[in-house]
């Protein structure tokens, strides 16, 4: 994207790829340790064997994605137009969350919110406004949470503060970014105000929008403060940080715009459980055994950055992994040779096997689940196509 800049650095070049109330608290997932593993995921039995449930999956995904990424570039065209005239800074700041909104992404919370609420009896003609929404949710998210982990890398791009930085130096371009973020979640939930619902539904979509936010918060400072963290411990936080608004969030909201019934809601609460923190595994994986140049992210990540994932956690106690682990987190800068020599012994010591098989087990876990959902055909397909998009994927 090009903004005119009459500060005198020239103008704005960011890439730019256009195109409970009353549902009760979920119970957590058990932790590794308590509940029986399945195979590992690339064998048959721990995915679907019938293609067409990922078939149908696909093609929803394809029209929803499309739909909200047009209605996510028009909205922001729209903000960007409406704040031109507060001049270059606002631009600026505007101009970055364009890039990083508009960059790509696989869209899944918009997806699963839009099949929640398609199979509820809502119109998809309707529900633009809380696709935009939850997008700009994320990328609220995703500004500040690259901030804190020091990542430069976000979608094959430069994070928000990255760009801003360039732009204003370190300290005014955090700064900026940190408002950045601030103004998407402002923007999401004005966009949300725009879906037209009865009073009834637009309160109860409120709430689970504020939820939403309200529980990735506390699931991120357990993730910052937490001097240690058993599999338990590991589970709640990935529940609250990422179950929360990936899968679990997107359904309530979208259950709740529909005008579903409480014991619709409760149903897609329990499939969505296992599935948000099967997700968070994967990209636990993702983040120590991805390929960088399908992922988008640097190799090794997690480990350079030494967070605690599930294979850390799992690994500190076993003795064949535990002196790498150590080495790399009491390395202030670990190297990326330090960080492979992890991964290798991770993988060596079976770590990585026992994170895959009780991914495995949410997964099949959540495909009994979805039995209970009171949903229409052609939902609860996409649904079914969903739990594998969601914890068995390369990106």
């Amino acid at each position: 994207m090009v903004t005119d800049d009459t500060d005198g650095r020239g103008p704005v070049r960011y890439p730019d790829v256009r195109s409970r109330a009353t549902t009760p608290r979920p119970n957590l997932p058990s932790p590794l340790t308590q509940l029986p593993v399945s195979p590992a995921l690339n064998t048959p039995s721990s995915a679907p064997t019938d293609p067409r449930p990922r078939t149908s999956f696909d093609a929803f995904m394809a029209r929803v994605k499309g739909r909200t990424e047009r209605a996510l570039a028009d909205y922001l065209t729209a903000e960007e137009a409406r704040r031109a005239e507060l001049g270059p800074a606002v631009a600026e700041v505007l101009a970055a969350v364009r890039s990083l909104a508009t960059r790509g992404g696989k869209r899944f919370r918009a997806v699963l919110a839009a099949c929640a609420y398609e199979g509820a009896g809502g119109d998809p003609t309707a529900f633009d406004g809380a696709l935009v929404a939850l997008e700009l949710l994320q990328v609220y998210f995703l500004v500040h949470d690259d901030w804190m982990d020091g990542d430069l890398v976000r979608r094959g791009g430069p994070t928000v503060h990255a760009m801003l930085r360039e732009r204003r130096g370190e300290r005014l371009g955090d700064v900026a970014a940190i408002l950045a973020g601030d103004w998407a979640c402002g923007a999401a939930q004005e966009a949300l105000a725009t879906v037209r619902v009865t009073p009834a539904c637009g309160a109860e979509a409120a709430r689970a929008f504020a939820r939403m936010q309200s529980d990735v918060v506390c699931g991120q400072i357990l993730d910052v403060f937490a001097e240690s963290l058993t599999e338990a411990e590991v589970e709640r936080m990935h529940a609250l940080k990422t179950g929360a608004y990936t899968v679990r969030g997107p359904l309530e909201l979208g259950a709740a715009l529909a005008g579903a019934p409480a014991a619709h809601a409760r149903a897609l609460v329990e499939f969505a459980d296992p599935l948000g923190v099967a997700f968070q595994l994967r990209d636990d994986l993702l983040g120590t055994f991805g390929d960088e140049g399908v992922t988008g992210k640097p190799r090794y990540g997690d480990l350079l950055q030494k967070k605690r994932t599930t294979l850390i956690v799992l690994g500190q106690r076993d003795p064949r992994a535990k002196g790498a682990i150590d080495a790399l987190f009491a390395d202030a800068a670990p190297s990326t040779e330090r960080a492979a020599a992890c991964a290798r012994a991770l993988e060596s010591a079976g770590v990585r096997a026992d994170v895959e098989a009780r991914l495995a087990s949410l997964l099949a876990d959540a495909h009994a689940r979805l039995a209970d959902v009171p949903t229409s055909r052609e939902s609860r397909a996409v649904f079914e196509g969903a739990v594998s998009a969601l914890g068995v994927r390369s990106a």
